[in-house]
């Protein structure tokens, strides 16, 4: 089944559009956000020009509020206060007998591990690798550095303060998933 693509030029209004029409698809609408700012609009063959705008009158702005949220979150995650937020939460909610962290911040010489810990310091370091993970996994990883402050290592009383966390398990099946997906490919 063909497709036939057009480019609708950006103007004042409006991003420059990549208006995909495809025969496969007969009732479903869909925006996509492109890199530069440019959005890919997915459409039935046979809509018309007026209704191609309909569509993007209707789509542009979810377009341009998801694309604002992104942003808003990829600016808050990226912050260490942000992480000290979310230590102080999981530590009041979950492990209040865990000492206050003196500091949690991102680093970028982590590529192996999620997070690591020195509990004589009180101090935490969760990877880069996370900003943008969801909620639960990051704080999943900054519950299991705080367990470190109150047991260093893993044993099963360690375990027993990490059960704690009640998304524990999502957030498991989530980091094996990432961690599968950046594991070397065979043949590259």
């Amino acid at each position: 089944m063909a497709t036939r693509t057009e480019v609708l030029p950006a103007t004042e209004n409006r991003p420059e559009v990549e208006v995909v029409r495809s025969a496969r698809r007969t009732r479903t609408v869909q925006a996509q956000p492109l890199p530069g700012g440019k959005v890919r609009l997915l459409v039935p063959a046979r809509a018309t020009r007026g209704e191609v705008e309909e569509y993007l009158a209707h789509l542009l702005p979810k377009v341009a509020a998801r694309r604002a949220h992104r942003a808003a979150r990829s600016r808050r995650d990226a912050s260490d206060d942000f992480l000290g937020e979310r230590a102080r939460y999981l530590r009041e909610t979950y492990l209040p007998e865990a000492p206050a962290p003196a500091s949690v911040r991102w680093v970028t010489n982590q590529k192996r591990r999620w997070g690591s810990a020195t509990p004589g310091e009180r101090t935490i370091r969760i990877s880069h690798v996370l900003q943008g993970a969801p909620d639960y996994a990051l704080d999943s990883v900054i519950f299991h550095e705080l367990c470190h402050l109150v047991e260093p290592n893993h044993s099963s009383a360690f375990r027993v303060l990490e059960a704690r966390y009640p998304h524990l398990e999502k957030a498991r099946g989530f980091l094996e998933g990432v961690t599968f997906g950046q594991r070397p490919q065979e043949g590259s």
